[in-house]
């Protein structure tokens, strides 16, 4: 066998593209992930799941806005939803809006100054009907003015006592990614470290690590809610949102996700109940969530049925108005968030390129609450490395030993078993195996052989065509010799 030989083989074009294609995908190719992302979306898109009839959204809309007025909106507005969402004895009522820094009315601090030197001049137990020696009925008239003045421009205070009232508020805090050096500046409120959650067994991976926390919560208003957890998203190679970070890392503490407190306290647990196992699983209360090796849950995202979504949102105008009837929310997780366009985050996720918060969270907790959620198992890349190989295999070995026609109809076959397989692994066992690159090698192999084959026939042709004209001449030229032409 010459070395040129050896390089015009079959086998050997199949071996080289084989490692290849293995290569790019060890460099995590935005090409290659992107074809397996695209098959699990169509996949995730091609189940058909209900999502769970406990959760509600309450949506501030653009209607919303347009009848109550621009964004933010003063806090007494969200206490006397909370109030009322209380009183209708709704089970969990969790924000997607972040409280992060005091609503100070301007008028505030002069209403408080001059209620301060009124307290130096009167008692603060003083009749009305009968004032202390020396204080006009006006001058009480005047006290009783300013407090209710003060009452009605402390609005963070009324919404905290409307948290403190309900007891069944969780509110979102945003933690900012990174490995964090040393030790925090100081350790975070104590109405956060109370979620804090507790390892059980294993040695695996820990959650993502935080460094920070970037968007905090009011301590008045964190003190009176009933729990608090993160809002972090962590987007995939293209952007899109497929997983929820179940809890973090913050130095050596580790705090769970809005959902999933909204799910414990639904089923009447707290942050103890809550257990991570490391590299496997979070356990919640007798549950257990599956997730990758830093604690991300492949989230079900449920598709849209009949032009409509599959959870649909309530205009907190109509709510807060009255024509949505109360008794809607009753046992119900209500989550409360932006949907207008401009006032709140929007994600691109498998079933919407234009996901706002509230609804993604809305999909998060019902996904959490069935156990709709996708798994990559930890042996999955056995099976993928498997299923490339013999891919390979059939490239190097036997492709080029068939005919083109019977190797269109097996490579054909391949490509069907391979996506069959990834879509009923993904719709029936909730499985996600990542076969895309084999298919890809199958189909570029498959390609660059029979177009090999066909380069290597045409220039055989041409070469015979050359050798036959060439007889013929010198055929014609000794008949010529011979006097017989």
């Amino acid at each position: 066998m010459t070395k040129a030989s050896f390089w015009r083989k079959d086998w050997f074009l199949g071996l080289g593209v084989s490692l290849v294609l293995l290569v790019a995908s060890g460099a995590q190719l935005q090409l290659i992930e992107g074809l397996e992302r695209f098959a699990y979306d169509w996949g995730v898109r091609a189940s058909a799941r209900t999502p769970s009839d406990k959760i509600s959204v309450i949506a501030i809309d653009k209607r919303s806005i347009d009848n109550i007025g621009r964004w933010p909106w003063s806090r007494d507005i969200h206490a006397k939803m909370v109030e009322s969402l209380a009183n209708a004895k709704a089970k969990v009522i969790g924000y997607t809006v972040f409280f992060s820094e005091p609503q100070l009315d301007p008028g505030l601090g002069y209403v408080s100054r001059l209620l301060e030197a009124y307290q130096r001049l009167v008692p603060a137990n003083a009749d009305p009907s009968a004032p202390p020696r020396g204080v006009s009925p006006e001058l009480l008239q005047i006290g009783a003015t300013l407090q209710e003045a003060e009452s009605a421009l402390n609005t963070d205070r009324k919404l905290a006592e409307s948290f403190a009232k309900a007891g069944n508020v969780v509110l979102p805090l945003l933690f900012t990614f990174g490995e964090p050096r040393g030790k925090p500046d100081k350790p975070l409120p104590e109405f956060v470290r109370k979620n804090a959650l507790s390892i059980q067994g294993g040695s695996g991976d820990l959650p993502l690590f935080t460094s920070a926390v970037e968007v905090p919560i009011v301590e008045s208003l964190g003190a009176a809610a009933a729990a608090v957890g993160h809002l972090n998203s962590v987007p995939d190679v293209d952007g899109a949102i497929r997983t929820e970070a179940l809890a973090i890392t913050y130095y050596d503490e580790y705090y769970p996700s809005l959902a999933v407190m909204m799910v414990a306290r639904s089923l009447n647990l707290t942050a103890k109940d809550i257990k991570i196992r490391p590299g496997e699983a979070l356990q919640i209360g007798n549950f257990r969530v599956s997730a990758d090796p830093t604690l991300q849950m492949f989230t079900y995202f449920y598709k849209d049925r009949d032009g409509r979504p599959a959870i649909q949102g309530d205009s907190f105008y109509d709510v807060a108005s009255g024509k949505i009837p109360l008794e809607k929310y009753r046992d119900k997780i209500v989550l409360i968030g932006p949907t207008a366009a401009g006032v709140g985050s929007i994600f691109v996720t498998p079933v919407n390129p234009a996901m706002p918060a509230v609804e993604l969270q809305a999909h998060t907790v019902s996904s959490l609450l069935q156990g709709h959620f996708f798994v990559a198992p930890t042996w999955g890349w056995i099976v993928e490395r498997g299923v490339y190989l013999l891919v390979a295999l059939y490239l190097t070995t036997l492709l080029p030993r068939l005919s083109a026609g019977l190797g269109s109809v097996v490579s054909a076959g391949i490509v069907a078993f391979l996506l069959t397989t990834h879509f009923v692994l993904m719709t029936g066992q909730g499985l996600w195996l990542q076969f895309m690159l084999s298919l890809a090698l199958l189909v570029i192999g498959h390609v660059l052989l029979v177009t090999k084959r066909f380069v290597v026939t045409e220039r055989g042709k041409e070469v015979s065509d050359a050798q036959s004209a060439a007889n013929a001449r010198m055929l014609g030229l000794a008949f010529q010799g011979q006097g017989q032409l």
